[in-house]
């Protein structure tokens, strides 16, 4: 299958990898010129403006956009203009479910087909095997299923439902992160008040934990992986940097009961005024999905 890719940031280029091992061929555009012509030499074909990626695409368009979610919008107003009657736009991205309704009947106006993706799995799972949950018209779905069934786990893609759908059943896996990121970092705080005690190795800890217990798990092996790593957790901060996310977990929490994600995202914020340490979380979350990180002497 052919198609244009926009948007080659951590997970973008990291899915490209993906997609070119599976024979997929890809027209690949980015605003940062460096890694256009890194997949250039690993068989994507290069494009540098949006007129250009479409021009090397067959005649019915596919075009995949890993982009921030608040980048869409722009794109696609430039984006549109280019496409004709059954073209297909996929937003892999984290965009807020409503957004992703509102892009929907947009371009079905226009007889733009959309779909909209929630991707999870980090980098890693970008590269070697996602998990995808997509919303929109499960007749477009079926047509470009080989794509998500190429870039995912066995069993780790799936037809969510109607427009925004995916995007919601992605939200609500965020909100789940969030809880068991703070449950993770919750219960190692307990253990490590406990050292002077019972002298605890707390490296050795997170080793057991990732290995055979109930809560074993992607974070809970990416946290020994933080543990590992020579001076690693010495240098981030207890801060947890404000995530794409948060706000849509906000809206989530007027939704629905659900206190466990209103303290996790309590927790994130109390680590901003230094009233909590959120030192694991944002190991976690740095070290799943490249996300940033205050290191010690950024605070002083």
């Amino acid at each position: 299958m052919k198609i244009g890719f926009i948007g080659l940031g951590r997970m973008g280029y990291s899915m490209c990898l993906n997609l070119l091992e599976h024979k997929h061929k890809l027209v690949v555009y980015d605003v940062n010129k460096k890694p256009i012509q890194q997949l250039a030499r690993k068989g994507a074909i290069p494009a540098y403006n949006m007129e250009e990626v479409i021009s090397k695409l067959p005649k019915q368009k596919i075009v995949w956009l890993m982009i921030p979610a608040k980048f869409v919008d722009d794109t696609l107003k430039k984006l549109l203009p280019l496409l004709n009657k059954n073209d297909i736009v996929i937003d892999g991205g984290n965009s807020y479910y409503t957004d992703s309704i509102k892009r929907y009947n947009q371009l079905k106006k226009k007889g733009i087909k959309f779909l909209d993706c929630g991707t999870s799995g980090g980098i890693e799972g970008a590269r070697y095997g996602a998990c995808m949950m997509v919303g929109g018209d499960k007749p477009v779905f079926k047509k470009v299923e080989k794509l998500f069934k190429d870039q995912c786990v066995e069993r780790g893609y799936g037809y969510m439902g109607n427009p925004g759908a995916g995007h919601f059943v992605k939200m609500a896996h965020n909100a789940i992160e969030y809880g068991m990121m703070g449950a993770i970092a919750e219960g190692f705080k307990a253990i490590e008040k406990q050292v002077p005690k019972f002298k605890t190795n707390i490296k050795e800890v997170a080793k057991v934990y990732s290995h055979g217990s109930i809560i074993e798990g992607k974070l809970m092996g990416w946290l020994w992986h933080a543990f590992k790593k020579p001076g690693y957790l010495k240098q981030i901060s207890c801060e947890v940097p404000k995530g794409e996310t948060e706000e849509e977990m906000k809206m989530l929490e007027k939704m629905s009961n659900m206190p466990i994600l209103h303290q996790a995202h309590l927790m994130r914020e109390r680590s901003r005024k230094m009233k909590v340490c959120g030192q694991l979380i944002a190991a976690m979350r740095n070290m799943f999905g490249g996300h940033a990180i205050i290191r010690k002497q950024e605070k002083r």
